[in-house]
């Protein structure tokens, strides 16, 4: 599956919809640009939901997929 946060399109799997919703619903912008500039320096991005799942977000030459770790 694929949504779009903030700008940038993230494909994830059904397990990660969780974290999906967390980037979109329950954080900020600034939090989520956080995120983003991250995985896209880095190559990836982990964080921690607020139910505490863990998840990693992964930039991969231009696109995004969030996993659940």
């Amino acid at each position: 599956m694929k949504t779009i946060i903030s700008g940038p399109t993230v494909s994830y799997e059904d397990d990660a919809k969780q974290g999906i919703y967390y980037l979109l619903h329950q954080i900020d912008a600034g939090e989520k640009k956080v995120f983003f500039n991250q995985a896209y320096s880095r190559g990836f991005a982990e964080f921690e939901d607020q139910m505490g799942y863990n998840y990693k977000l992964i930039h991969r030459g231009g696109e995004y997929e969030l996993v659940k770790l």
